[in-house]
């Protein structure tokens, strides 16, 4: 499921799949970043991206472009200035593993790439914070932070409603988020969240 992460390991998702073409107009690695980084980040406009990625504006400019015609960013106009464009990300989670995809020589090569290219900016993401978290922030966010991992033996039955399940449970908080109006103590910050369950035999 592409979305601040992304789930590549297949089977039935409640996210719809990206269909081929739109699969292989974001299979770029420059635009996969740019989607990356408005997940992640928010809207930007195409000078920002271009000095986070350490582009051209006329190449962000033309990405940005490509991915529009296919809904995966849309302008920003509540914080445009007139001068400048805003984008941000215009697609709810989608699927871009199907078997259907993957049954297509093009289909897998696209989707190898859009995995490899957003794993790799997560991965970068875990690593910097924690090279530099300690650093970077408070106590309380710092405590509230987990990073686990561990290996297991399971069915794919077993496999699938745990997965399923963890969505789910991420999908309920995050509902629950967005509703609670909050305290000025206890400030936001950008989270993301990586959940990863795959086989390794």
């Amino acid at each position: 499921m592409l979305d601040a992460a992304v789930d590549g390991s297949g089977g039935e998702s409640e996210a719809p799949a990206v269909d081929l073409e739109s699969l292989k107009a974001l299979a770029h690695p420059l635009r996969v970043r740019i989607l990356h980084v408005l997940t992640t980040q928010g809207p930007q406009t195409s000078s920002s991206l271009a000095a986070t990625l350490g582009e051209s504006t006329g190449s962000t400019s033309y990405h940005l472009r490509q991915l529009e015609a296919k809904g995966f960013i849309a302008e920003d106009a509540s914080i445009g200035t007139g001068r400048e464009r805003w984008w941000r990300r215009a697609i709810a989670p989608v699927e871009v593993w199907t078997k259907e995809l993957a049954d297509a020589p093009e289909g897998r090569a696209a989707t190898a790439t859009v995995l490899g290219a957003w794993t790799q900016h997560d991965s970068a993401l875990l690593a910097a914070y924690v090279a530099t978290g300690e650093e970077r922030y408070e106590e309380p966010i710092l405590d509230a932070s987990r990073l686990s991992s561990r290996s297991v033996s399971l069915r794919a039955s077993e496999l699938h409603r745990l997965t399923r399940d963890v969505e789910r449970l991420i999908a309920l908080h995050l509902d629950e988020a967005a509703a609670d109006t909050g305290d000025e103590s206890d400030p936001v910050h950008r989270i993301q969240i990586q959940f990863n369950a795959f086989p390794i035999d």
